[in-house]
């Protein structure tokens, strides 16, 4: 019956690492005067979602592989709502690196991807999202190359100009729309895979204890 348990949970466990899920709160620090309503202060919340993470630096050569991941995702996307103004894209990924050794040790960063709308309006070269970064001699926020669990935004260092966010139309010199900074990422965990867990052992507990009695 122990082996039975463990298999329901390890297959569990697989089946909910197959989704990355966080919110985030940030505040804006630079606004192109496009969005209206819009200006440096307004403080705003986002959402990622991503599902099959695929680490595309899996087979870079030691000790890279070692120091940096690339995730990108099957499936997912990113919304936020910025006083009232929509924003989503739909070909997130996320870079992790740990212990890197250059002017940045540890880091965080996500990209929505191309394409973004706001409201509406599509932008084939827009992109969203964020870094977070340490500063040499700055390590130990992160331990490894998966996927986080948490993400504790004041561990990293300040935002500068290696820890921002943006949104930007295209990557001209022009294309920038808001620069922002993270307040928190708040890491979702998966309420229904924990549940099905639980249903799932409870099932296979009872009937192996069905199959002991019988025999």
């Amino acid at each position: 019956m122990r082996t039975i348990v463990a298999g329901a949970v390890l297959a569990i466990v697989s089946l909910s690492a197959q989704a990355y899920e966080f919110d985030f709160t940030a505040r804006v620090t630079y606004s192109d005067g496009s969005l209206s309503g819009v200006s440096n202060g307004t403080v705003f919340s986002g959402h990622f979602v991503g599902n099959d993470p695929v680490n595309d630096y899996g087979d870079l050569p030691a000790p890279f592989n070692t120091q940096m991941a690339s995730y990108s995702f099957g499936s997912g996307g990113v919304t936020a709502n910025i006083a009232g103004h929509s924003v989503s894209a739909q070909n997130p990924s996320i870079r992790i690196y740990d212990n890197l050794g250059g002017n940045v040790e540890d880091g965080f960063s996500m990209d929505s991807g191309y394409t973004m709308s706001v409201d509406g309006v599509t932008y084939d070269s827009g992109a969203f999202g964020f870094n977070l970064t340490t500063k040499p001699g700055n390590t130990g926020v992160i331990h490894d190359l998966s996927l986080p669990g948490s993400i504790d935004v004041s561990a990293f260092d300040g935002h500068s100009s290696l820890t921002y966010g943006f949104m930007q139309r295209d990557g001209s010199q022009t294309g920038a729309i808001l620069g922002f900074q993270v307040l928190s990422v708040s890491v979702v965990p998966e309420p229904s895979s924990m549940a099905l867990m639980g249903l799932g052992v409870t099932a296979l507990v009872a009937a192996a204890r069905r199959r002991q009695r019988q025999g």
